[in-house]
């Protein structure tokens, strides 16, 4: 009998044990989630007045409609990927997707440090057609990812303050290992992120509109 009040009373404990670490897991990444919603909106909040500066037409708030949107950013990129710093990072510009309601700066050196951030350039650029951006799955950054849908808009606006206009054409799995699938299958525009356990990437694969 005294046995099997010892396993009950060992599985209560493991039980206990296993909830507490789950929670404090749990509020460890809402205290990580904040902070880079934070940094983000800080550092994309440089970048939107320095674009204010140099092209207004095309600095406006981008979610008030989809057709507004589209408006204010009719103009074409002319080649040039200009880069500034902010920070002591240098930053390629602005990423923009209506549909999520999300607006963040895209730094040029990818790391682990600048992914806490901001998203980062992993690959290419808009001006050669191969742009690739990774983000962490923050649920204010790229964890919004898994919302979009085929044909939704998405933006990128240099700091020079050329806008690139995309749109949603595949969103797809890729095995976290297999980097030449990323970067090699010919999209103009690839946005990635994490799945839920870090072992693969949901990507979001963009033609620039016509």
């Amino acid at each position: 009998m005294n046995k099997f009040l010892s396993i009950g009373n060992a599985l209560i404990i493991t039980g206990a044990a296993l909830l507490l670490a789950s929670g404090v897991w749990y509020l460890y990444n809402s205290a990580e989630d904040l902070k880079a919603e934070e940094a983000s909106a800080r550092l994309a909040d440089q970048v939107k007045v320095e674009l204010s500066a140099t092209a207004p037409s095309t600095s406006s708030a981008l979610f008030e409609d989809e057709a507004a949107a589209a408006g204010i950013l009719g103009s074409e990129a002319d080649g040039s990927n200009s880069l500034m710093v902010f920070d002591d990072e240098q930053v390629d510009g602005l990423l923009s997707i209506p549909a999520i309601e999300l607006e963040m700066a895209v730094i040029d050196n990818w790391s682990e440090q600048n992914l806490k951030r901001s998203i980062c350039r992993y690959y290419g650029s808009s001006s050669t057609n191969d742009f690739v951006i990774a983000g962490h799955n923050y649920k204010s950054g790229f964890g919004k990812l898994k919302h979009l849908s085929v044909g939704d808009s998405v933006y990128f606006t240099d700091m020079s303050g050329n806008v690139m206009a995309y749109e949603v054409a595949a969103i797809e799995v890729i095995s976290g290992t297999d980097v030449p699938a990323m970067i090699k299958d010919g999209w103009d525009l690839s946005l990635f992120t994490c799945t839920y356990g870090g072992v693969d990437r949901l990507t979001v694969r963009c033609r620039l509109k016509a």
